[in-house]
């Protein structure tokens, strides 16, 4: 059984879609690997725009070149002229276009495993891309770094900017601004203040205040690329509690070793175990008492590109050797419900050649 590939979506909303295709647009399109052909098949809106931006090797036809607009009878078309019994498509396929196509005959398969694994490693322009968005991040660290210097600290240990108390959202703000106007698209940044920083998924609310550790997690997407950085540091306006200090050294510890464990062949998993045992020799645990989970409790890292989070994984579940190529982040953590928590995150890539670099340029600093 001959199956081709198959992609219905747009390049906005697909990062398969916009890496097989060699670009983005709104709406979705086409996108087919058939015997010996790769093509797009466009509306004649987008046409011209495919015919300029198209990847190479890929062939741009217009709907009418397969008696379109008709969708089903166009993929129909592709599999007689190429001589395909049906394709194989994304997991993430739309559950209506796989009945339609499998009413008129074709099989469709849809696959678990990442639809072009070939992602994981990055080729020298993606990597420049990725690090472009993640200069972005950077500099929106470090307005975030500017504004929290410039704060006075209250009687009642709020954190005053320009007179007024500074929150999570209009630190957000700041560090999100800075960003788009270096081309980024910029959601769900997180300034994550005191107990809040104990769930690392927590954006933050609410004022912020003096001698508590704040959380800021960072990654934006570039608008012309549409690659990805990512980027986290913890700092304290104030004097942080011992108990604090203590965390951060740990977790600091815990990124630096478990980064010169990176290299090609070992899975993601033993990475992971190394940056855990750091932190279990510092005596931090991981755990779950009445207030929930504390410790370290979540993955160390994982691949960044097209998509925020992709292969490889560096967690229990990464037993897939780390290959050449791939761009991964080292993020470990500490997160306790009675002061809140600790994450600092690196980028880095592995070089095809066999040495391990480090994307991220910024400073790490608790204290500011």
């Amino acid at each position: 059984m001959a199956l081709g590939q198959l992609i219905i979506a747009s390049g906005e909303a697909s990062s398969d879609m916009r890496y097989a295709a060699g670009f983005s647009t709104p709406d979705d399109f086409i996108w087919f690997s058939a015997g010996p052909c790769r093509g797009v098949v466009m509306s004649p809106l987008e046409y011209g725009r495919a015919c300029r931006s198209a990847a190479p090797g890929v062939k741009v036809f217009t709907e009418k070149e397969w008696g379109g607009p008709d969708r089903r009878e166009i993929i129909c078309a592709v599999a007689r002229k190429y001589g395909v019994t049906g394709f194989s498509v994304p997991g993430d396929f739309p559950l209506l276009w796989a009945d339609r196509l499998r009413g008129a005959g074709l099989v469709i398969r849809p696959e678990e495993a990442p639809f072009f694994p070939g992602r994981e490693k990055k080729s020298g322009d993606e990597v420049r891309m990725i690090t472009s968005a993640l200069r972005q991040a950077e500099a929106g660290c470090r307005r975030a770094f500017d504004v929290l210097r410039e704060t006075e600290i209250a009687r009642d240990r709020t954190l005053l900017w320009r007179g007024a108390p500074l929150t999570s959202e209009l630190l957000r703000f700041e560090i999100d601004s800075t960003m788009m106007k270096g081309g980024m698209l910029a959601s769900g940044t997180i300034c994550a203040g005191g107990v809040q920083g104990s769930q690392p998924h927590n954006q933050g609310s609410g004022v912020l205040h003096a001698d508590a550790p704040i959380v800021m997690d960072i990654f934006p997407r570039s608008a012309s690329t549409g690659y990805w950085g990512d980027l986290t540091r913890t700092v304290v306006r104030g004097k942080p509690a011992d108990i604090v200090k203590r965390a951060y050294d740990a977790v600091l510890d815990a990124r630096e070793t478990a980064k010169k464990g990176i290299r090609a062949g070992v899975p993601g998993s033993e990475i992971h175990k190394i940056a855990a045992d750091v932190l279990e020799k510092h005596n931090f645990h991981t755990g779950r008492g009445e207030a929930g989970d504390h410790g370290f409790f979540h993955g160390l890292g994982h691949g960044v590109g097209l998509d925020i989070h992709e292969s490889p994984r560096l967690s229990p579940r990464g037993t897939e050797p780390l290959r050449p190529g791939a761009v991964v982040t080292v993020e470990p953590g500490l997160y306790y419900p009675e002061w809140g928590g600790i994450r600092l995150e690196d980028m880095v890539y592995l070089d095809p050649a066999g040495s391990v670099r480090t994307l991220t340029g910024i400073e790490d600093f608790l204290v500011l």
